[in-house]
């Protein structure tokens, strides 16, 4: 596009808002409601922007406590832990009792084939677990286990990562992410048509 091309769209762009915004028989109230989205936008930028450096402080804060503390975890304390993992994994965490003695840790209950291997593993990752013994009963299918029944979303499932909600640190990573993917897409689209 010519820098002539560009000028004149930016130009009519700038009249048809001004007849917009200046019409005597509209214009008042759609300036009203012009200031109301700004002054909204502005509210919601500020809750977001200080609802994001919080997050930062108490993830930093969180980070700095793990670097801190030794292996020497309490046995409820480790259960807790556990019980949290095995939440972000698994679409039925309560179909699984989780035991703690002196760091190792005993799975009890039912489970689908397909998710004790992540149910092992994610217990065995939780910081201050020395070991995982797996006593689940497995099953093919949810079909008569009544702690496997009911529609939930897996953790796994794409539809869930995408649904569920984001921290505010996450949220601004991926739009910090977008952000820069966008501007190398039209930095090399703009060095092509040169």
């Amino acid at each position: 596009m010519t820098s002539t091309a560009r000028s004149s769209l930016i130009g009519a762009g700038i009249g048809a808002t001004v007849m917009f915004l200046a019409d005597p028989n509209r214009g008042a109230r759609r300036r009203a409601l012009v200031r109301d989205k700004v002054v909204w936008a502005t509210r919601k930028t500020r809750d977001g922007t200080g609802a994001t450096w919080r997050d930062l402080r108490n993830r930093t804060a969180g980070l700095q406590a793990r670097w801190r503390t030794s292996d020497d975890v309490d046995d409820v304390t480790l259960r807790e832990r556990v019980r949290a993992a095995l939440g972000r994994v698994i679409s039925h965490p309560r179909s699984i009792t989780v035991n703690v003695t002196s760091g190792w840790v005993t799975l009890t209950g039912d489970a689908l084939e397909s998710d004790v291997e992540s149910i092992v593993s994610a217990a065995s990752e939780v910081h201050g677990v020395e070991g995982v013994e797996n006593n689940i009963r497995t099953h093919a299918s949810a079909d008569r286990i009544p702690m496997l029944q009911g529609e939930s979303e897996r953790p796994g499932q794409w539809r869930a990562w995408i649904g569920s909600g984001w921290s505010p640190t996450a949220k601004l990573i991926a739009g910090a992410g977008l952000g820069v993917l966008a501007l190398a897409a039209w930095g090399s689209r703009e060095r092509m048509a040169a």
